[in-house]
């Protein structure tokens, strides 16, 4: 019989480690490669309100975003639930 091992441990058992900053910047190189080939421009950004990783294809010839990850409305949701949290564990009674 086998026993299954934690999550955590099995992890640490893994060969992939965190990719060095080298590694993700010629990720970022090839997928802009990819999708400038298919008329598309791919931008990365840090949203100001929630500090996250914003993801955008857009359109090369209009600038329209094609698709955005995380979409709009969940940077607006994780916002309000942040305020939400901030209000409900102030510690005002």
């Amino acid at each position: 019989m086998t026993v299954a091992q934690p999550v955590t441990e099995a992890r640490k058992n893994d060969s992939m480690t965190e990719p060095d900053r080298e590694q993700v910047l010629a990720a970022v190189a090839d997928m802009q490669d990819y999708v400038q080939a298919a008329g598309r421009n791919i931008q990365f950004q840090l949203d100001d309100d929630s500090g996250r990783m914003v993801v955008k294809v857009t359109e090369a010839s209009t600038g329209d975003v094609i698709r955005q990850m995380p979409s709009e409305e969940a940077l607006r949701l994780a916002g309000n639930l942040a305020e939400m949290r901030s209000v409900l564990f102030s510690g005002e009674v």
